[in-house]
């Protein structure tokens, strides 16, 4: 394993972090309400909204030290330079409170392994804002150099948590859409799932396309069908419940609670912010068939034994 992959996966064993981790992740939840959750996880936008938001401290403050480089090498011109620089600094900050908000709304629902790498990309960036804070008292004071040279420390820290951030959605895929193979390995064509007569109303059932896990429900006389494995962490949602909302059906993710339309697939209340594939069902001669929603010009995988049509 690359030397610099064992040092970002270095908190992933540290399981003495996970007393304050389960205790921060259980206040967060405490705190914010569902709808401000929702907001902040992105959910609104179908999207996380966290990467989005840090691109405003981090653009800001790697602008600012790269005023205070050329304030350094270009004499005569560094005080309006350093006005800048400074001005650049209270932007990172002012956009690092949104920023921050998001990010521990989308710890709260990690798996413990990401909340270790989480809490010290936290930890991380909350000191590297505390670094450019005392760099704009130092610069009010007219202290330049010193500003100059914590500008530069918050940068390298700040460098390190974006380094673990990254490395916490790549490697450790905390935002990414843990459904978006679906309609891809999921053989084309109908396949027979159950009895419609056997299907108890409201009560979710898991069934097999090939490989890839089905969510079943049957509502009355209609039957819905989704990709079993939610977007957010993986988690079953045949476990889930079968809820309304809005008027209507729905299915609450057994983990994290996410709420996923059982019509469409889309997300209702976060913390995922992907939608759930969905599929086609039929009923014929009593038996509920269902069909993989392809992607528009992307066939899904070749048919397998049971394939009806």
């Amino acid at each position: 394993m690359p030397l610099l992959t064992r040092i970002l996966d270095a908190p992933v064993s540290w399981t003495w972090l996970d007393g304050v981790a389960s205790r921060a992740s259980e206040v967060v939840k405490t705190v914010l309400p569902q709808p401000v959750k929702d907001v902040l996880h992105g959910t609104v936008i179908g999207h996380p909204l966290h990467p989005v938001l840090v691109q405003v401290p981090v653009g800001a403050w790697t602008c600012a030290v790269v005023l205070d480089v050329l304030a350094t090498l270009v004499p005569g011109h560094d005080e309006g330079l350093d006005r800048a620089s400074g001005a650049l600094v209270i932007t990172g900050l002012a956009g690092a409170v949104p920023a921050v908000a998001a990010g521990w709304a989308d710890y709260a629902d990690l798996h413990e392994e990401q909340r270790r790498i989480a809490l010290v990309h936290a930890a991380a960036n909350g000191v590297s804002s505390a670094v450019f804070a005392l760099s704009v008292v130092a610069r009010g004071r007219g202290r330049t150099l010193a500003a100059r040279g914590l500008d530069l420390l918050g940068m390298s820290l700040a460098g390190g948590g974006a380094a673990l951030g990254g490395h916490l959605s790549y490697r450790w895929a905390a935002g990414a859409n843990h459904a978006e193979a679906v309609p891809h390995v999921t053989p084309r064509g109908w396949y027979p799932v159950g009895r419609f007569a056997e299907l108890v109303s409201g009560e979710p059932v898991g069934a097999k396309v090939g490989d890839t896990g089905v969510l079943v429900v049957r509502r009355g006389d209609d039957v819905f069908a989704l990709a079993d494995v939610c977007s957010h962490l993986a988690a079953p949602l045949h476990e889930g419940e079968v809820v309304e909302e809005g008027g209507r059906p729905c299915i609450v993710c057994p983990w994290h609670q996410s709420v996923f339309s059982l019509t469409d697939g889309d997300v209702v209340h976060g913390p995922a912010s992907s939608p759930q594939p969905v599929f086609d069902t039929r009923v014929v001669d009593g038996e509920v068939h269902v069909r993989v929603r392809e992607l528009p010009g992307v066939p899904a995988a070749e048919p397998v034994e049971g394939v009806l049509a």
